[in-house]
């Protein structure tokens, strides 16, 4: 976006390492501002516009360095670089910012759809099967009275 800016302007486009270190400096702003978190939406916005402005600025110095001037006041900047900077930096910082909260709202979509669009898994039933040692006297005598009556032989005595 800095470089499209800047060749809206009125700007030359870089080549070689020109554009190389164009997208070293607004990769760098934009890694060491990443760590920064921020709650709400406004916010975050202006946040994130806020380091968009200081890559475009960096990546505007840059681009100045590596060999294309401009008459103006500081960075050798004139108003209608600073307008397409400027405007580069909010357009993508709304795109950006409406991008996580699209993102946001989609996840949630979709975990609430999870519940219900997918049947709930059964239980599988565990059957738990007990081997019983019962433990039955053997009769001593086939006397068919039982275990407590005495043996015929003495039962007829």
């Amino acid at each position: 976006m800095t470089v499209g800016a800047h060749a809206g302007a009125g700007g030359a486009l870089p080549s070689g390492g020109a554009s190389v270190m164009a997208l070293l400096a607004c990769v760098t702003v934009g890694t060491l501002l990443s760590f920064v978190r921020v709650d709400g939406r406004g916010a975050a916005l202006m946040a994130t516009t806020t380091a968009l402005c200081a890559a475009q600025l960096v990546g505007h110095a840059t681009l100045t360095t590596a060999g294309h001037r401009h008459a103006g006041s500081a960075f050798d900047m004139d108003a209608s670089m600073a307008a397409a900077h400027l405007g580069a930096a909010v357009v993508l910082g709304v795109a950006i910012t409406a991008a996580e909260y699209l993102y946001v709202v989609c996840s949630s979509v979709l975990c609430w759809l999870r519940l219900f669009a997918m049947r709930a898994p059964r239980h599988a039933v565990l059957i738990v099967r007990r081997t019983v040692n019962d433990v039955v006297v053997a009769p001593v005598f086939t006397t068919g009275l039982g275990m407590r009556a005495p043996p015929r032989v003495i039962a007829a005595a």
